[in-house]
């Protein structure tokens, strides 16, 4: 539900911007291109999306981004814990870096339970839920995407290759 009124927000937000771009344009007799103004709302959008990121100080284990906010290496050793982090990810148009992005996770449960998701627009996939390894290619193209870890009571270890 917070997704779809994110988007909603963003949306209305990204008008209000390419109106106000479009006007001042036409009163001050200066030409904007259309490209101009989708480039200036995916500016926006990357430029707000890493604040759904869960802060370094808040995370159990170690992440280190790669070229963006959609990639990097997560490493984890959790210890009887219960909780939501938000790992990688951002909301674009149209990623510099380009739209795919390949998962590599591994999961080795002691006890408890987890759930490593990639939340894609407004659809939520479950990855993995139990000891597992996954490889898995997304398309962050043209919505929000974020890859989270729940866990509870969870004790094991998790390694993220985001790439």
């Amino acid at each position: 539900m917070f997704e779809i009124f994110k988007f909603i927000l963003l949306f209305i937000v990204g008008i209000i911007i390419a109106s106000g771009v479009f006007f001042t344009s036409v009163f001050n007799n200066n030409n904007i291109s259309k490209d101009d103004t989708v480039n200036n709302y995916n500016n926006f959008l990357q430029d707000i999306a890493p604040n759904g990121l869960t802060k370094d100080s808040k995370l159990k284990g170690k992440r280190e981004f790669g070229i963006d906010k959609y990639v990097g290496i997560y490493n984890a050793n959790y210890v009887d814990d219960t909780k939501e982090e938000t790992i990688f990810g951002g909301t674009t148009l149209n990623r510099k870096e380009g739209n795919s992005v390949k998962l590599k996770i591994k999961v080795k449960k002691k006890k408890g339970n987890i759930e490593i998701i990639s939340n894609e627009g407004t659809t939520s996939v479950i990855l993995i839920n139990d000891t597992g390894e996954i490889e898995k290619m997304v398309n962050v193209k043209e919505k929000s995407y974020y890859l989270k870890i729940k866990v509870i009571n969870f004790t094991g270890n998790v390694e993220i290759i985001s790439e």
